[in-house]
């Protein structure tokens, strides 16, 4: 049951950091939407400049230039998902553990029956702790998806615009 509570707290502490951290990276890129000056502070700024760098050259390479970027930007967007993930799944796997573990060697049906109630204490300390890990997980990840999904956006975006002044 220890093991459970202390694998729930590190789970739940550690998601919300990556949450809070993947919000804040949000309204940092958000900023730099609405600013033509590109900082380093931000992926959509380390995208940008990616562009500003590369504005000499044809349009494909420019293309092949911020898709790398982006990818480049994806790896720190989606770090530490996993690990909640596999928190989530892992946590009501260590509760049936332990209610098996706690009725394991009990011969007799009365003593059994009796001892049911109690080892089933981890499977629900299991439960619980997954329940806050799969509900966090899924705001991280769909955080990580949109700013994903934006920086690609606005890549393509940088694309077209720079194809319009060539044909002009």
């Amino acid at each position: 049951g220890y093991a459970i509570v202390a694998l729930a707290v590190l789970g739940v502490l550690f998601a919300l950091y990556k949450w809070v951290r993947l919000t804040i990276i949000g309204m940092k890129v958000r900023a730099q939407m609405r600013s033509e000056q590109a900082s380093q502070g931000n992926p959509l700024g380390r995208v940008m400049m990616a562009y500003e760098e590369n504005r000499n050259v044809d349009i494909e390479t420019l293309q092949l230039k911020l898709d790398d970027a982006v990818l480049k930007e994806l790896p720190a967007l989606e770090s530490g998902l996993s690990l909640v993930k596999v928190l989530a799944a892992v946590a009501p796997l260590m509760g049936l553990l332990g209610t098996v573990i706690g009725l394991f060697g009990t011969g007799d049906p009365k003593l059994m029956a009796g001892g049911i109630s109690q080892a089933l204490v981890t499977t629900v300390q299991g439960l619980i702790a997954a329940i806050p890990l799969l509900v966090l997980h899924a705001f991280a990840s769909g955080t990580s998806r949109r700013l994903s999904q934006l920086l690609e956006e606005q890549s393509a975006g940088m694309v077209a615009a720079y194809a319009e002044q060539q044909r002009a």
